[in-house]
């Protein structure tokens, strides 16, 4: 599958790839795999919860070769509130998720059905520019 990007090197559509497509596409060098390695632990965590979809924003849903950190949105809606707490409590906690920016480099999102406002606002660059985000499926 081939993918377009537009002149800012943001995708032009939001994707559905693959762990394995995801991770050939946009795991091509060692910064860009430590940050999916760091990833993985939420994709991982909010799986076990019931969580099916994550979205990937930011530069590192672009061309940029070495992107900052990794921008993680995850929709919540059937995710089991009780264990998450129990498995993450730091989700629940601004500042414990802010530590997680800083140290794992993971900004860390979420939004559910009935609001999806934030997946909308991310669909956006900085000068309101439509743009793409990647979408995995957490059960693969």
């Amino acid at each position: 599958m081939a993918l377009h990007f537009n002149s800012n090197g943001n995708l032009y559509r939001t994707v559905s790839l693959t762990y394995e497509k995801f991770l050939t596409h946009f795991a091509a060098n060692p910064r860009r795999r430590h940050l999916v390695a760091n990833a993985l632990t939420f994709f991982r965590i909010f799986h076990s919860c019931g969580g099916q979809t994550v979205y990937i924003d930011g530069s590192f849903a672009s061309t940029k070769e070495f992107p900052e950190d990794i921008d993680l949105c995850f929709d919540i809606t059937p995710i089991d509130e009780i264990k998450l707490n129990a498995e993450f409590p730091q989700f629940f906690n601004i500042n414990d998720r802010g530590n997680i920016r800083r140290d794992l480099q993971c900004h860390i999102f979420h939004f559910h059905s009935g609001d999806r406002s934030l997946l909308d606002l991310l669909s956006n660059d900085r000068e309101g520019n439509a743009k793409g985000l990647i979408k995995l499926d957490l059960k693969e």
